[in-house]
């Protein structure tokens, strides 16, 4: 991915220029350094901290590619081929049994995380005693995921790849696809792998129809082959044929024109390749035509919206202070008039408190039903397996059900997750105009026609605590693991929201981990069908109250975020304009300096509209067509 590393890196160097631009211009505009809060990671301004919050945004960013595939298709092996080295494990039986993430590192290194909230750095080559299915059946060990740092080059910009586990059993086709269908939500790019021939099933090939009418926009359809099949012009021709047209079919039923493209690629050989460096064998593989389109998908649509929407934020940011530096025009048209202003500032202010407690408790009404929904979710399954537990006969059907419920769990766990961040979300969003329109109200008092007053979501979702708390794990990343980029989900995207703490935790991987913890135990050992359901029945209870614990510490975490940065923005807000005040105060007593002070804010204004243009001149549209989407 060397191109989308260049293409990529360039402008986000260029935007972070932009960005130190504008908070140079800021600083000087400061004329003190009152406004800075020494040894803290934001800024007691208002303006400081939304530009501090783009930047960590930026300098963070990470694009997530998820692999998707029933059991035995080639993920792992297609992942050790993208990769060039051997991350996953490609054995012929069912391997993979927690998600492995892979990120960028300076050496090969691997993090196991366990449902207990524990951490066990383990060498690389130790890494299948946890993730395989072979060593940790139904994840007996509690592993909510696992962790691989490998020093490639195109993973060093945050891009990541993840290994998902495959289920291939009859009754859990609805359960796993469900789970890709949500991950396929939150990924930047997903590869869903399938294996032909001899043949694709229809089960399969109803879940690859269900992925078309989903979502066909960041979806890569791999149809894996071996060498013969794939090097047979008349047996490869037919099977993309086949498959191609029943999902051009489902594309059509669902609404969605366009291409419809399915790579046909030998895993295998792609590794092999990459093991002896042969670049021909590479090529023919399949796997470099695959590469390529990722990387130009990745830099045109996931790498320019995160670009847009940090050019986004710094312009409205140099709006803010265009406002704040036009305030002190103000000021300073008329010094006479100084405490009267003063003094409707402190009106002002009163009442913008006033006003904040109440559009916050208003707006968290709104967290109490929500908390129940997703506490409901989470219970749903608890109640389906007490009654399917009633209904087993022989312990080793309770065997196959603790396997079954542990997949049943991490889907609604996940999905709970996703629906208590949307609706945060939405909650946020509605707070945030309501702020935005009582900062307006109070700089309108003070010099009308100024620009609008914006804050990022983000905004309201970081605390000074959690950005420190960032920085250093940012810090720790570099010598240790990536753990906060994955914490919203099974392979959460949006990672600025997810680190934000706007998501739940992975619900559905601690849920599945707890499961096989907890229920491993249970069933080995027991000799007697009636003792094993009590046992069961027994951690059933104690899983969910484990889960629900959870869900409301991370509800409560949420929403104390929200009043702590709401209280902090009101401050700093607040902060700003007072320190307007004194600066103009102190301006004039100083008669023979008034009109230089005036030329002054003149240039600022012009300063912070030349930084704001600078902004948007540095993301360029995207130049390359994608080929691959529908």
């Amino acid at each position: 991915m060397a191109e989308f590393l260049d293409t990529f890196d360039v402008e986000r160097s260029s935007l972070l220029a932009a960005l130190r631009q504008v908070e140079e211009v800021w600083s000087r505009f400061q004329e003190r350094r009152g406004l800075e809060v020494e040894g803290a990671e934001e800024s007691d301004s208002l303006i400081a901290s939304e530009l501090a919050l783009v930047r960590r945004d930026l300098e963070s960013t990470e694009f997530t590619v998820g692999i998707f595939g029933l059991i035995k298709r080639g993920k792992s092996t297609l992942i050790n081929g993208l990769i060039g080295r051997e991350v996953s494990s490609m054995h012929v039986t069912p391997e993979t049994a927690v998600p492995v993430y892979v990120s960028y590192g300076e050496s090969p290194a691997a993090v196991v995380h366990f449902a207990d909230g524990t951490v066990k750095h383990v060498a690389v080559e130790d890494v299948h005693a946890y993730s395989s299915q072979k060593a940790n059946p139904n994840n007996e060990q509690g592993v909510t995921f696992v962790e691989q740092q490998v020093p490639v080059g195109f993973l060093r910009n945050g891009t990541r790849l993840i290994d998902t586990p495959g289920l291939d059993d009859a009754e859990a086709d609805e359960v796993y696809t469900e789970r890709t269908l949500q991950e396929l939500d939150v990924v930047d790019a997903g590869v869903v792998l399938f294996l032909s021939p001899p043949t694709v099933g229809a089960t399969e090939l109803g879940f690859l129809e269900k992925v078309v009418a989903r979502d066909l926009k960041k979806t890569f359809l791999v149809c894996n082959m071996y060498p013969q099949h794939f090097h047979d012009p008349e047996t490869r021709t037919a099977v993309l044929d086949y498959v191609g047209a029943r999902i051009v079919e489902a594309s059509k039923k669902a609404n969605r024109s366009g291409e419809v493209r399915v790579y046909p690629v030998c895993a295998l050989e792609a590794w092999n390749a990459r093991q002896t460096d042969d670049i021909d064998l590479w090529k023919r593989s399949g796997a470099d035509r695959l590469l390529r389109d990722i990387e130009n998908y990745l830099a045109d649509s996931a790498g320019q919206q995160v670009l847009s929407d940090a050019a986004d934020r710094i312009v409205k940011a140099t709006e803010m202070a265009r406002a704040e530096v036009q305030v002190r025009q103000q000021l300073l048209s008329d010094p006479q008039q100084l405490q009267t202003f003063r003094h409707q500032l402190d009106r002002n202010i009163v009442d913008l408190e006033r006003r904040f407690d109440d559009a916050v408790s208003l707006a968290l009404t709104e967290v109490a039903p929500l908390k129940m929904r997703i506490r409901g979710l989470v219970l749903q399954p608890f109640s389906r397996a007490k009654k399917e537990l009633e209904t087993l006969e022989t312990l080793e059907e309770i065997d196959l059900f603790a396997s079954r419920f542990r997949r049943q769990l991490e889907v609604a766990g996940e999905l709970a997750s996703r629906q208590f961040g949307e609706g945060f979300a939405h909650l946020v969003e509605r707070l945030q105009l309501q702020l935005q329109e009582r900062f307006q109200s109070v700089m309108t008092d003070l010099a009308p026609n100024l620009p609008q007053v914006r804050l990022s979501a983000s905004a309201l979702l970081v605390t000074p605590d959690q950005m420190q708390q960032m920085a250093a794990a940012q810090r720790r990343s570099e010598q240790t693991s990536r753990t906060s980029a994955v914490i919203g989900g099974v392979s959460g995207g949006g990672a600025a929201f997810v680190a934000a703490g706007a998501l739940l935790g992975p619900i559905g991987l601690l849920g599945g981990a707890l499961v096989g913890w907890k229920l491993a135990s249970a069933v080995h050992g027991q000799r007697s069908l009636e003792n094993a359901r009590a046992t069961i029945a027994k951690r059933l209870d104690e899983i969910a109250a484990t889960l629900l614990s959870d869900v409301d510490a991370q509800v409560g975490s949420a929403v104390e975020t929200v009043r702590g940065a709401v209280e902090r923005r009101r401050r700093a807000f607040a902060h700003d304009l007072y320190a307007q005040f004194e600066v103009v105060q102190s301006i004039s007593e100083q008669p023979q300096a008034l009109e230089s002070y005036r030329r002054d804010a003149e240039r600022f204004v012009e300063a912070f509209e030349s930084c704001g243009e600078r902004a948007r001149q540095a993301v360029t549209p995207p130049s390359r067509a994608v080929a691959v989407t529908a």
